[in-house]
Formats: structure tokens, sequence, C-alpha cells
């Protein structure tokens, strides 16, 4: 029942349960990157309960991949479309909260409110596009801003990381496209499946550095004489 919204992502629909198996399966990597992150947050106690919201948004993309891929019931493409967008809208969220030095309940809070209006929003799919390219280009803003605080060895790899995940998975997400240079719609090696696997990544990789250097900052801010450090 994969329905039509489906096609662009190169494999082609077979009749079934699953209809397209590559893409459906791969989406298992947001689900294990989400188990994982959960599991380094909760280790820490300074780390933000937020990241702990960031984790279920990164499971929800394994949810709604794996519905849109894979059945492709009413309401999937939905479930797809807010899932992806509330990530971007977390990390803008959170650069803003770093920036104005939100304590952690009140991002938490303005990110759960901003997901919930554009879930609205996608409701008419037409907006589904403006909603995610705002949000990558607030997600963008708010990460260039922070990027010029200092950051350590393990921040600098992250950053490393998660930038090489996300150009390596865009170039796949483009050129993999239906018609694109490198689709091929009956191979089970699926470009949209390596963007999922390595967005996944950088998902993981983003939240954990930035949990783990929050205890640095609240002391460093403290030392400023602003406690509220998010």
């Amino acid at each position: 029942m994969t329905g039509w919204y489906a096609a662009g992502d190169c494999e082609r629909l077979r009749s079934g349960l699953i209809g397209q198996p590559a893409n459906a399966v791969s989406a298992v990597a947001y689900l294990a990157a989400a188990g994982w992150l959960l599991v380094q947050v909760r280790r820490r106690p300074a780390a933000p309960r937020r990241y702990q919201w960031f984790a279920a948004v990164v499971a929800a993309n394994g949810v709604g991949s794996g519905l849109y891929h894979g059945p492709g019931w009413p309401g999937s493409g939905w479930c797809h479309d807010v899932a992806a967008i509330a990530v971007p809208v977390f990390v803008a969220v959170d650069g803003l909260g770093g920036l104005r030095r939100w304590d952690d309940r009140t991002i938490a809070r303005v990110g759960l409110t901003a997901t919930a209006v554009t879930g609205a929003g996608v409701l008419a799919r037409p907006v589904t596009n403006p909603a995610m390219l705002t949000a990558v280009a607030a997600a963008v803003l708010a990460e260039a801003a922070l990027a010029r605080r200092p950051a350590g060895r393990a921040g600098r790899r992250a950053r490393v990381v998660v930038v090489a995940a996300l150009a390596a998975g865009s170039t796949a997400y483009l050129l993999g496209r239906t018609g694109g240079p490198l689709c091929r719609p009956d191979s089970l090696l699926q470009p949209h499946a390596l963007w999922h696997l390595l967005t996944a990544v950088a998902m993981a990789a983003w939240a954990t550095d930035r949990s783990a250097r929050l205890p640095v900052d609240r002391v460093a801010n403290a030392a400023e004489g602003n406690p509220q450090q998010a």
C-alpha cells in the first residue's frame, strides 16, 4: 500500500506490507541511534533532560520512515515528515536557547511547541518543503553562532563527524533520487538507505557531544555569573 509519495526515493515499489525493503529496513538505524543516545544521556546525571526528548525525536524518525517506506498506510507521510522536521527544529531551538541562556525546561517547552505547530501545519502537504527548509536554515544559523564558542578536542571531532555524515548523506540523497545517476531501482544497496544510516549517525553524534559538554558549560558560565546556561 506504499503510496505515490515514496516513489521519489528510487527503490522500486513492491506489493505487500514492505513497499521498499531496503529503505524501510534502514530506518532501524534511527531506532538504534536513539537507544544509544538515550543510554549515553542517562549515564550523565548533569545532562539536560531535553536530550532524552531528542532521543525520542530520533526514534520517531525510525517509526515514520519505516511506515513511509513500508506499508504506506494513511498518515504515514505525515508521520515521516513531522519526525524529519522535528530534528532541525530541535537543533535550532537548542542553539537559540544556548545563545539566550534559557534553562533546560524552557528549551524543551519551546521545542515541543514548535514541533506541534509544525505538525499541524504539514497536515497540508504543500507546507512540508517550506517548513523543512525554514527549520534547516534556522538550525544552521544557530549552529554557526554556537560554533564560535571554544570547543575541546572531543567537540571538534564530533563536529567533523556530523558535517561529514551530513555531507555524504545529502550527496547520496540527492544523487539517488528517482532518475538520478545513482538510482538503481532493483538494487538492495539504495542511496536513500545510506541517507538514513548517515543522518542517524549525525543525530547521535550531535546530541551526544552537546549533552556531554553541558557540565563544562555550566561551570564556565557560573564563573561568569550566569548560572542558567542551557
